[in-house]
């Protein structure tokens, strides 16, 4: 029987003014490109559900509905806590999924494609200001230069220890400063994960019939270990033996491990209305009911999951290792709805290795 058309996703280093919302761009890591530039969501929106602290950007990938007008422009937004003690098992409490979309015309970019031009001006003072430290609406500013904004104290007392007390005094005495709300500054990559393209191709419809499953399913465990352990080598065979006998030998798992053999590399799957890829059988989370939209009521379908792979991308600068997920399902309205925010809370499962 022949397999459903994937598309999957894999990371490129791709320099950073390219990855400008102007661009509409796929992308893991630094700041968010908002789409919608005025109507951002307000920080207590932005907060983990378990500790209240803010969330980090993850990831966003762009996905419009060509058969839509109001859906010319459409991105998926992915955000999460970096407290470990948030990540628990089978729970996707500290994530959010955020949609939103726009039409061709717009009060924001231009109606034909964008030139590639590094000096090309796109003026953000009409819209509202971003945190300096995470990209996120920025409704405080500091007291004393007036010119450097953010979500919340928490990220403006780390912005000034890492950077922000030196250059304050410099901003006081500037007439005029442009700052560019999409640059990650040396203090924002104590806390945000590392800026990666994201590109999109199809998957390869290759015979995979001979692949040796233990042999891919043996890689798939060694990167997550090596991942646990803070480091992509140096993985003792103890260790590397230890956690191998606490994974599923399930026919789920097995499909897993052939299915991504064709791109050991992928990061993401995206499949609008078909099935996720699931990682195990072995918790309830595949069999879950999806809750409909909350601004419609209509159905949900699943549109695209993030996979294991990314925490490898992820993991550099930052400390990740209490981070973890098998993969991430995440469903949005099937009829992508103009009701409610700008931005919309979507529907997403996280899926782990063990119950």
């Amino acid at each position: 029987m022949a397999t459903n058309k994937v598309d999957i996703g894999v990371l490129e280093e791709r320099t950073s003014w390219l990855l400008h919302p102007r661009f509409f761009p796929s992308k893991v890591g630094g700041k968010p490109a908002w789409l919608d530039l005025k109507n951002l969501p307000n920080p207590q929106e932005l907060e983990c559900k378990r500790c209240k602290d803010p969330l980090v950007f993850l990831c966003q990938i762009y996905a419009p509905y060509e058969e839509l007008d109001e859906c010319f422009h459409r991105t998926v937004f992915i955000f999460i806590c970096r407290n470990g003690t948030c990540c628990r098992t089978n729970c996707a409490e500290n994530f959010l999924v955020l949609r939103c979309q726009l039409p061709r015309k717009n009060a924001f970019y231009s109606y034909q494609p964008y030139e590639e031009n590094e000096n090309e001006e796109f003026p953000m003072d009409k819209w509202p200001k971003l945190c300096n430290l995470c990209g996120a609406k920025g409704p405080s500013h500091c007291s004393k230069c007036k010119k450097s904004f953010y979500c919340s104290r928490q990220h403006q007392i780390l912005d000034w220890q890492k950077g922000h007390k030196e250059a304050c005094l410099q901003l006081q005495a500037a007439d005029m400063v442009k700052l560019n709300n999409f640059i990650v500054t040396d203090a924002g990559k104590a806390v945000l994960f590392k800026e990666w393209e994201i590109i999109i191709d199809e998957e390869d419809e290759e015979d995979v019939k001979d692949v040796d499953v233990n042999n891919e399913m043996e890689k798939l465990h060694k990167l997550m270990q090596e991942k646990k352990a803070g480091t992509l080598s140096n993985v003792s065979e103890g260790e590397l033996d230890e956690y191998t006998r606490t994974m599923p030998e399930d026919k789920v798992f097995n499909k897993f491990s052939k299915r991504i053999a064709r791109h050991p590399e992928q990061v993401l799957r995206y499949d609008r209305g078909g099935s996720p890829l699931w990682i195990t059988g072995n918790t309830e989370n595949s069999v879950m009911n999806v809750a409909n939209c909350q601004y419609c009521g209509g159905e949900r379908q699943f549109e695209f999951q993030v996979m294991p792979q990314l925490l490898n991308f992820i993991n550099a600068g930052v400390d990740v290792n209490s981070i973890d997920w098998g993969v991430l399902a995440v469903y949005t309205c099937k009829s992508s709805c103009t009701q409610g925010p700008a931005y919309k809370e979507e529907f997403i499962i996280k899926q782990d290795l063990t119950n």
